[in-house]
């Protein structure tokens, strides 16, 4: 038996979160002998009368039910009621379609169906304007990345940022820019092309914040970075999307940050979400970003390969 929980209430007056919805919407669809349904309900993430309604008639036709209000909540009658007809024979195919199995992000992701169940899934603040283009180039940035091995790379790598950028979804400066912090005391440096002499400070910077001088030379020697590219030279350039995104993306898969990278907590079988914190910050909010990428992974396996 596979009982599936849902944290939200879906239907009338529920918070109706797309991960919940989808869960609700493949219970209601395998459950046609009490919900009055002509054909199975899509499965959308969206919640709409249709949805209402299977639910209302579910709970009129169960005979164990008594209450009709058209909602279904976590731990509730109807819930208990749905996964009774739950197995792995009739739910799974329907839950989990043949291309929910893919190791990777697909080609033919869907950004749009993506960002439209993540607004709703995580509706403070509204993802729109810069959010909604920051979040946009960060997703299409990793369906186009060769060297992300897992889906669930993208996922924690998304949470992360969702944490570390404070819900921005750009790269962004330390608060305090480094005051008081060891790394955050002015440093010059020279140009050795040009003989020209900086006074840099190397407080975090980017969708990680990257921090430390010999970690910002450490980047420009791994992403090949000099002159007026240069990350030791000119710290700012962090600060550039398309420059934040290659730090992140190497530094997560190869424990520049801590010594602890992707693989060592994300693997085709299974993905210590809390542990890999470590990958950045020890397990300093490791739960809250733990349980932001189960729910992000949840929305890109669903937007992608279809």
């Amino acid at each position: 038996m596979i009982e599936i929980e849902i944290d939200h209430s879906v239907g009338k007056g529920g918070k109706n979160r797309p991960v919940d919805v989808i869960k609700i919407q493949n219970l209601i669809a395998n459950n046609d002998r009490y919900t009055e349904l002509p054909t199975p309900l899509p499965l959308t993430g969206i919640n709409d009368s249709r949805l209402e309604k299977a639910i209302e008639a579910f709970q009129k036709n169960h005979p164990g039910l008594h209450v009709i209000d058209g909602r279904v909540d976590p731990h509730g009658k109807t819930l208990q009621a749905l996964n009774q007809y739950n197995n792995s024979s009739r739910v799974c195919r329907s839950y989990f379609p043949p291309w929910w199995d893919d190791l990777s992000l697909q080609p033919n992701f869907d950004v749009a169906r993506f960002l439209r169940l993540y607004g709703k899934q995580f509706p403070h603040p509204t993802l729109t304007g810069k959010r909604q283009e920051g979040l946009k180039f960060l997703v299409q940035k990793m369906v186009a990345d060769p060297d992300l091995a897992y889906l669930r790379w993208a996922a924690y790598m998304l949470a992360t940022v969702k944490h570390e950028c404070a819900n921005t979804w750009q790269p962004i400066e330390e608060y305090g820019k480094g005051s008081g912090r060891p790394y955050g005391k002015a440093i010059k440096v020279t140009d050795p092309g040009g003989n020209k002499t900086y006074t840099n400070i190397y407080y975090g910077r980017g969708y990680v914040q990257l921090t430390w001088e010999a970690n910002y030379k450490k980047m420009d020697r791994a992403l090949h970075l000099s002159g007026s590219n240069s990350l030791h030279l000119h710290p700012d350039n962090a600060l550039k999307p398309d420059v934040a995104y290659k730090i992140m993306s190497y530094g997560m898969r190869h424990g520049s940050f801590t010594g602890k990278k992707l693989s060592d907590y994300i693997k085709a079988s299974n993905a210590d979400y809390f542990n890999a914190r470590r990958i950045i910050n020890a397990t300093d909010q490791a739960e809250r970003i733990k349980d932001y990428a189960q729910a992000i992974e949840f929305l890109l396996r669903f937007c992608n390969g279809h």
